[in-house]
């Protein structure tokens, strides 16, 4: 798996790390002509970025969360790092939540940026049970492909202020808002961020932009 590391500057190693795992037909260094490195950086954020490219191949093969443990995030668990944030865009969102469902305790938290939240079909089975809650209780339900993150989801959401923070950001004409939306419906509102858009760099990096500006990373290490 190919990766690439920005550390913040400094002799002192910060004990936050963010992964971000790009959309798809796209690479690490387009996430750097996009500004998301930079976006990070300009804003004086205390963490090391690692970037981590996950092949179309292991998307099909199913092997995103072994691939990305044994490539990236097994190696950042063993640096020292006491929060890890798993991000992701689009086909990456729905990467970083295969990888939670697995591997959820390692992790501080996720951002999901426009995610892409599955097939017509699974979604559809997901509303014909009545909602995610009501198809998480299903008898006989299946748990492969994205119903294995859908249900971990579910399981999380129902913990109330003890669940796993997820954030995720929405544009109003993405092609996959009735996923987003679903997804979303699972989340406390504080969580959720939609803005006028479409499925697009320019869109994903203002929602980018504004879960950054949240906070979020700044808290974990306990600056204002």
């Amino acid at each position: 798996m190919r990766t690439l590391s920005d550390l913040l500057p400094g002799a002192a190693r910060p004990s936050t790390l963010l992964v971000l795992l790009p959309p798809a037909k796209a690479t690490i260094d387009d996430l750097i002509t996009q500004g998301f490195v930079a976006d990070v950086r300009e804003r004086g954020l205390p963490v090391d970025v690692l970037l981590a490219e996950v092949s179309y191949e292991q998307v099909m093969a199913k092997t995103v969360a072994a691939s990305l443990h044994a490539g990236a995030m097994a190696a950042a668990r063993e640096g020292g790092y006491t929060d890890i944030w798993l991000a992701g865009i689009s086909i990456g969102a729905f990467n970083a939540l295969h990888y939670a469902a697995v591997h959820d305790s390692g992790l501080a938290g996720l951002a999901l940026i426009a995610p892409y939240a599955g097939t017509g079909d699974i979604l559809r089975e997901i509303e014909q049970a009545g909602g995610p809650a009501a198809w998480a209780q299903t008898p006989g339900r299946s748990n492969e492909d994205e119903r294995a993150w859908w249900y971990w989801l579910c399981c999380e959401s129902a913990k109330g202020p003890a669940a796993k923070p997820v954030y995720v950001g929405l544009a109003s004409e993405d092609r996959f808002l009735a996923g987003q939306r679903l997804l979303a419906g699972m989340l406390p509102a504080a969580q959720v961020d939609e803005m006028p858009g479409d499925h697009s760099w320019p869109i994903w990096r203002q929602l980018w932009q504004r879960w950054l500006d949240k906070g979020v990373l700044t808290t974990v290490e306990g600056q204002a």
